[in-house]
């Protein structure tokens, strides 16, 4: 058989195809049912719920509650987020009169260096404090301490000991704005 007979003859079972199908859709749309058929409805019953839009109303299914059972969950009450104008302002009132009460209570009070002061004869300054090395490195000398903290790090085991040396770098030379002065405190 020549390519040339082969090929007609696909082209006109193409065609033949094509007319087929566009006989076939307009037969199914002729012929397609008026209404669904929906099992169990007949036209004596009554019509489905619908809300205020006209939209039908879906029940909700019953789920597990919070006892143990099944059941539909009951509707929260609606919560009024309106507050009135007076409301508001006596809420207001309250909580400065709160809040000027806390402050004015006339007791004494401890300052960062120790001592009491009373707010009657003496007015507040604010006291400045430098920070301290570490929580557990003494005030002034530190560097003895460091040192001793780094040779505990190295007598550890392979795993544990960069990150004791990290934690500990950090804790004191961080402190101290020694990076790059003190030995074992590289320069960052």
């Amino acid at each position: 058989m020549s390519w040339r007979l082969l090929f007609l003859s696909l082209l006109i079972v193409a065609g033949v195809a094509t007319w087929g199908g566009l006989q076939a859709g307009d037969w199914l749309i002729d012929h397609a049912p008026v209404s669904a058929n929906v099992p169990n409805v007949t036209e004596s019953d009554p019509n489905p719920m619908v809300d205020a839009q006209g939209r039908p109303v879906q029940l909700q299914p019953q789920q597990p509650l919070m006892s143990g059972a099944q059941g539909v969950p009951k509707q929260l009450d609606p919560v009024q987020w309106h507050v009135d104008a007076a409301q508001g302002e006596q809420a207001i009132e309250q909580a400065v009169t709160t809040t000027n009460s806390e402050v004015t209570t006339g007791e004494a009070t401890d300052t960062l260096d120790g001592g009491t002061a009373s707010d009657s004869n003496q007015d507040m300054v604010p006291i400045r404090r430098t920070p301290r090395a570490s929580r557990n490195a003494p005030a002034g000398n530190w560097e003895p301490a460091f040192h001793q903290a780094m040779s505990e790090c190295r007598a550890l085991g392979f795993f544990d000991r960069p990150s004791c040396l990290s934690r500990v770098r950090n804790q004191y030379c961080g402190a101290n704005n020694a990076w790059g002065n003190v030995s074992d405190c590289p320069s960052r």
